[in-house]
């Protein structure tokens, strides 16, 4: 063999090497330590009807102590689940409230310096499946010793509507959702071909009170401003009217955006907000100022007019009351 094409090999195969060595593998969670979910006590039960809820993209670390980017945020560190508390309290707080149980487990999910740097990286499939494995285990903990056979509402956004929507098309056993009011994938996309290869688990919701379903949307505030990560969806839900067709919904539908006010340490609800209509298979919502979650460092991702990061609240009176629509349906068919 030609001795360059020798040493090419060599070099090759041993940059690989390094370059698999430097990434970073935290340790997994152990779903049956309670450090692992959001609650201290998760025998502390008081409602009918729980939540399982998957956190969005929030990790702190993007490099680890020798300059390496991180891959993945290691939950077994206090500071990356602390990162995640403050929004799966709001989340407990808006959605589950006084009506749900709240379940919600760390993971090691993808950092944003992945997306940032690769948004259309065709290993990103491959890189996922560590928090896709994650949720999935902590899913079976939870319907093995948390659940006791209660209906449930899978809840996520963004990295975390990704991975319940793996969850639903590879969970082993299908009947395991039959206990399933509905699936918020909230800030995520399915696409035609997924649709296609499982039919009879991913089922789009078609109006305000079906079962069973999952509910999904992307908010912009023009078609352009579609993320390219996410601009391939087929399936969306107006939450305001839940049409799933073009019909318009004005002001007047809208019941609240729910935000926290650091002043007064306490949640603003503005109701009359915006309308919304649906344009291919993405939410316009033509009266919301994009400035206001508009990060110039994400605009590659996330372009201006891209309301992904204000998606799991801008409707979240709306949502909280479906909620409670769906599961009264579920309940009393």
């Amino acid at each position: 063999m030609n001795r360059k094409l020798v040493l090419f090999i060599f070099f090759f195969l041993t940059s690989s090497c390094i370059i698999s060595q430097s990434t970073f593998i935290p340790p997994e969670p152990v779903y049956a330590n309670e450090t692992y979910w959001y609650a201290d006590d998760l025998t502390s039960v008081s409602h009918a009807v729980d939540i399982f809820y998957v956190y969005p993209t929030l990790g702190t670390a993007f490099k680890d102590s020798q300059g390496h980017e991180m891959i993945y945020t290691d939950v077994s560190k206090t500071d990356e689940r602390l990162a995640a508390i403050g929004n799966q309290r709001f989340n407990k707080e808006i959605y589950a409230g006084d009506d749900f149980n709240f379940f919600s487990p760390y993971y090691r999910q993808i950092t944003m310096t992945v997306y940032v740097d690769s948004p259309n990286d065709y290993r990103l499939k491959e890189k996922s499946q560590i928090p896709v494995n994650d949720i999935a285990t902590a899913f079976q903990y939870y319907l093995n010793n948390i659940n006791r056979g209660r209906p449930f509402i899978l809840l996520g956004h963004s990295q975390g509507s990704s991975v319940l929507l793996e969850l639903l098309k590879n969970h082993p056993n299908p009947v395991d959702f039959n206990n399933m009011i509905a699936a918020y994938l909230i800030g995520w996309q399915i696409t035609e071909e997924e649709l296609s290869a499982y039919p009879e688990r991913l089922k789009p919701a078609q109006n305000a009170d079906d079962t069973g379903v999952i509910i999904l949307y992307n908010s912009l505030t023009t078609i352009e401003a579609k993320s390219p990560r996410i601009n391939q969806s087929v399936v969306c839900i107006n939450p305001l009217n839940w049409k799933t067709d073009a019909t318009p919904a004005d002001k007047s539908a809208h019941m609240g955006i729910v935000r926290y006010n650091k002043a007064k340490a306490a949640y603003d609800t503005i109701p009359y907000f915006t309308g919304a209509y649906i344009q291919d298979h993405y939410l316009i919502c033509p009266d919301v100022d994009p400035a206001g979650v508009y990060q110039e460092s994400l605009k590659d991702l996330f372009p201006l007019g891209n309301l992904h990061f204000m998606d799991s609240w801008l409707y979240a009176v709306n949502l909280k009351l479906n909620m409670l629509n769906r599961t009264k349906k579920f309940l009393n068919p």
